[in-house]
């Protein structure tokens, strides 16, 4: 059951003949054949349309469905049918009750559901009745595929029970009970001449007279028609209810309206004849004639509503572009050439040339004078002298566009090169005027109002305002290379583009739309709106149709979709290649008939004729395969537990072009779960899907309102018994059960672990209130050593401070002695004791603070006070001696900068770096300096003088991390245990020989 086709690689038999009378003179005829794996078999004696729409054969190995796209096959090879060659099918197709037997009538096969399967013969209509001792065939059509003796008796059942027994010399009328109504004498030379339409009876002589049988009995008339005077011959598809005639290549369709006959011509075939052609279908409502080849295979006859008009058929191809209506039913081309929707009727004596440019634009003026391009120069051929003189006009580079506004006057647009800009002039009354120089080249013009162009350019769209000689750039457009421009009957104005497609520009807001399957509405050329509100968009892929209310319906809402109707060759075009950059890219002919330049020929159609074969509503799911095994398709498919995979197989039966095929699927797991297209195969699959109830829904765009047709299918996967809602519920008690014997388990272990745990408590317990106890004597200890620190510092602050300040005093008020400042040596002993005293003093001093500072911890003072006088007062202490190193000290401190830096820290800090800095600096200079940044105070000592090595910097600045005190300077070991104490940083840099910057960060409020 895999035998398929497809339509993409066929050839196409394109007929374009004038044919006498009144049969279809275009046409397209497309052979299937076994050759081409196409069939099964080559001999078609039977062609049947189901209740589905898809289309039945009979073959000699085996039944063909056709879904317009592709062929299945059902014989010995893919079925259990033992023996494949088939004849008629007959029955009902209403009732979707079709039967054929094959050959030897050992198997009888039903068609109904989209499918086959072999039944018991006894449930059908014998092929033959026994009647007043006389064997009847079952009328199996014409050609009857049962005897080839015109002199057979046949019975015909009507598709209201009732049955026609017929022979050579009467007709009987029987009900459905073989109750006889009537019996008529009637001496008949073949009985291949009756057949019936509509349960009425007819015989058909050559003469073409013809008697009529009903209800109430026969009736003569006759068809008035000169085919009867030729030989014809007669093809009746009996379950079809299609009666044909044959004559001369002509084929024709009899209907009859009460009890009255009437032939409609179809289409002049002239391959009928040699083709052996033995069965007929005609499918008016996809106009499609299936032809049965005894022979050849089968071959489909289509009737497009496109007709290709060019200067030589034989010619592999001739190019078009721009060309304007001449007449109500004519155009002529920029090459000079007048074609109607038959042929290229005459030419005008236009200078011919090969130059791309002079083919892409025309245009004629109010006096109906033709313009065109002719290299370097734009000519107006006039209409006065029959087009055969004209009027030059030169230019310095290649004119490309053409265009005529409301006031007559002609736009000539030039082309940029490597010597000259774009340029856009303008001829009125024969004189020549530039209106700019322009960067970018002009594509096509059009015009919105009197007083405004649109001018479409590679990169973008402008608008020029004539009056105020003005152009205007349309923003978000510069990436659009624009091909034409087009103004709807409302106004509205419509862009297409090469790469990005058509777009709708109003508000001064560009719109974009969603493009088709294959992007082919990319390379949009131009757009042409009809009377019935559809745009008709040609591309280099063919032409699309497109609903212009579905599209502005679409700009508004910004969801849903829009379907595009795509025509290809298969409907009447030399190529799908159609032309673009050109102005006038189309044309809209009075006589209501549009016109398309193309890569083969002008495209010539009436679209208010044109009935696009859309999509139909109805698709199925044909057969679904789970790990290779074929199970029957039902609204509620059931698949086994444990498959791998599963693949759905879509019918859908569609006869025009495949690329208007949009079918969605998707399985309804998730609310955000992806639609996904089905092309080529028409299936889809998934792998293993957990157990549950699922729903696949198929969904088909198949109208121009845009709307889709939905198809739901339940898909279920039943549970193994360990997938179950009980066995779930079952584990959750055993699960409950186990966790609940786990926790007695664990509370009769935490019981157990606690009198344990008790007994090591009461034995800790014990032995931390000893601990408790020795802490406690500890803590007291240390308050006494603290006490006694307290009174040691205390007493050096009496015993010490005290007598030392005494001793400096007298040494004060001895250097102010008279005598001893008469004597110079013993004025310099006395200083040298006095500066030691205040040293020795501020030593005390510092000591005492230092102590302090660790008992009370303090990181800032309550009250704000003068940094700049502290630093003053630690000056004044180092002022002799700094003198006596020749050395001097600088305070740029500002006197206002109040600080609340914990005061004693910060003072023994200064002390001592004062004191480092004086004792490594001779003939030198100290400065202290501050700053503030976030809160925080940045005080800084530099001196020029010796300087210290790297070692030392290192080792002070990881003093932090490391405190393993060396035998370096003390001084800055005590900084920087006062910094740790208030939180401060410090920072040195320093060369040998050079200098020592240090800097202190500290909190200073």
């Amino acid at each position: 059951m895999r035998f398929f086709t497809s339509l993409r690689y066929c050839y196409l038999l394109l007929l374009l003949t004038t044919v006498k009378g009144v049969c279809q003179k275009n046409y397209i005829a497309r052979w299937y054949t076994a050759d081409n794996n196409e069939l099964p078999q080559s001999s078609i004696k039977a062609i049947v349309q189901d209740k589905y729409n898809f289309i039945w054969m009979t073959t000699e190995n085996g039944l063909v469905r056709y879904d317009g796209q592709s062929f299945l096959v059902y014989n010995s090879a893919t079925t259990n049918i033992q023996q494949g060659r088939f004849t008629e099918i007959l029955g009902n197709i209403q009732k979707d009750s079709l039967y054929c037997y094959n050959d030897k009538k050992t198997e009888l096969v039903l068609i109904s559901g989209r499918k086959i399967k072999l039944v018991k013969k006894e449930a059908y209509p014998f092929y033959k009745i026994i009647r007043n001792e006389k064997r009847y065939y079952s009328h199996d059509g014409i050609p009857s595929n049962n005897t080839i003796n015109p002199h057979d008796p046949y019975y015909i059942k009507l598709s209201n029970g009732n049955l026609f027994f017929i022979d050579s010399k009467q007709v009987e009328l029987c009900d459905s009970k073989m109750k006889t109504i009537y019996k008529i004498a009637y001496k008949s030379e073949n009985v291949f001449n009756f057949f019936t339409i509509n349960n009425v009876l007819f015989y058909l002589n050559s003469d073409g007279t013809y008697d009529c049988f009903t209800n109430d009995g026969k009736s003569v008339n006759k068809l008035n028609s000169a085919l009867f005077k030729t030989k014809y011959k007669l093809y009746w598809n009996i379950t079809s209810k299609q009666v044909f005639l044959y004559s001369q290549n002509k084929i024709y369709l009899l209907t009859a309206d009460k009890n009255q006959l009437a032939i409609q011509p179809i289409v002049e075939f002239k391959n009928f004849e040699k083709s052996n052609i033995i069965s007929l279908f005609y499918d008016l409502k996809n106009q499609k004639l299936y032809l049965g080849s005894y022979t050849n295979g089968l071959c489909v006859i289509s009737f497009p509503d496109f007709k290709t008009v060019k200067k030589d058929p034989l010619k592999a191809a001739e190019v078009y572009y721009a060309g304007l209506p001449l007449s109500d039913s004519t155009i002529v081309t920029a090459e000079g050439y007048i074609v109607n929707n038959k042929r290229v009727i005459d030419s005008l004596p236009f200078v011919k040339t090969v130059y791309l440019n002079d083919h892409l634009s025309i245009e004629k003026d109010d006096y109906k004078n033709l313009w065109i391009i002719s290299l370097l120069s734009v000519q107006c051929y006039l209409k006065e002298s029959g087009y055969k003189k004209y009027i030059n006009y030169n230019f310095e580079q290649a004119p490309k566009t053409l265009f005529k506004d409301k006031s007559n006057t002609i736009w000539v647009s030039m082309e940029s090169n490597e010597f000259h800009k774009a340029k856009l002039y303008y001829i009125k009354n024969g004189v020549v005027t530039l209106v700019s120089i322009l960067k970018e080249n002009i594509n096509y013009i059009s015009q919105f109002d009197y007083n405004t162009l649109l001018l479409g350019t590679d990169k973008g769209l402008f608008t020029y305002k004539i009056d105020s000689k003005k152009f205007f750039f349309i923003k978000n457009s510069e990436k659009l290379n624009i091909r034409s421009i087009f103004i709807d009957s409302e106004r509205k104005v419509w862009l297409t583009t090469y790469e990005k497609g058509f777009f709708l520009f109003a508000n001064n807001t560009l719109h974009a739309f969603p493009k088709d399957e294959e992007n082919y509405l990319n390379s949009s050329h131009c757009i042409v709106e009809d009377k019935k509100g559809f745009f008709w968009i040609p591309t280099n892929k063919g032409l699309f149709q497109v609903s212009r209310k579905a599209l502005l319906k679409y700009n508004k809402n910004k969801t849903g979709a829009i379907y595009y109707h795509q025509y290809n060759k298969k409907d009447g075009f030399l190529t799908n290649e159609f032309n673009g950059g050109c102005q006038p890219n189309s044309n809209y002919l009075k006589n209501n008939e549009v016109v398309f330049p193309s890569m083969n020929g002008f495209v010539f159609f009436n679209p208010d004729k044109i009935t696009p074969l859309l999509p139909g509503k109805d698709f199925f799911i044909d057969k679904v395969i789970v790990d290779q095994t074929v199970i029957s398709p039902k609204d509620t498919i059931v698949l086994k537990n444990n498959f791998q995979r599963v693949k759905f197989l879509i019918d859908y039966p569609y006869y025009g072009t495949a690329e208007n095929i949009n079918i969605e699927a998707k399985l309804d797991i998730a609310s955000d779960t992806r639609w996904e297209k089905i092309r080529g195969e028409k299936s889809i699959s998934f792998t293993t899907l957990p157990p549950g109830k699922y729903v696949l829904i198929l969904r088909s765009l198949s109208g121009f309102d845009g709307n889709y047709a939905y198809k739901k299918f339940t898909i279920i996967v039943p549970a193994q018994f360990h997938q179950t809602f009980w066995f779930t519920i079952l584990c959750y008690l055993l699960a409950m059960l186990f966790l609940l014997f786990i926790w007695y388990l664990r509370l009769y272990y935490i019981k157990l672990k606690n009198v344990r745990l008790k007994e090591v408590i009461d034995k800790k317990t014990k032995k931390l209130a000893k601990t408790v106890n020795k802490l406690k004597t500890t803590e007291k200890n240390l308050k006494q050593e603290i006490k006694q620190q307290e009174t040691l510092v205390k007493s050096i602050s009496h015993d010490i401070k005290s007598p030392l300040k005494f001793l400096t005093a007298s040494l004060s008020y001895l250097s102010d002695n008279a005598n001893i400042q008469q004597d110079e040596k013993l004025k310099r002993q006395i200083e040298t004791i006095q500066l030691s005293s205040d040293q020795l003093y501020e030593y005390v001093e510092n000591l005492i603070k230092y102590s302090t500072i660790f008992l009370e911890g303090k990181k800032l003072e309550d009250k704000s006070y003068s940094l700049y006088d502290l630093i003053e007062e630690k000056i004044l202490i180092f002022e002799k001696i700094a003198k006596s190193e020749n050395t001097i000290i600088i305070n740029k401190v500002p006197k206002d900068f109040l600080i609340k830096t914990n005061n004693k820290a910060l003072s023994i800090i200064i002390h001592n770096l004062l004191d480092n800095a004086i004792k490594n600096t001779t003939n030198g200079q100290i400065e202290l300096q501050c700053a503030t940044k976030d809160n925080k105070l940045s005080l800084t000592v530099m001196d020029d003088g010796k300087g210290m090595s790297r070692e030392l910097i290192d080792y002070y600045l990881d003093f932090y991390k490391n405190p393993i005190v060396k035998n370096y300077h003390l001084g800055l070991h005590m900084i920087i245990e006062l910094l740790l104490i208030i939180k401060g940083k410090i920072n040195i840099s320093s060369s040998l020989n050079e200098g020592t910057i240090i800097e202190i960060i500290v909190d200073f409020a």
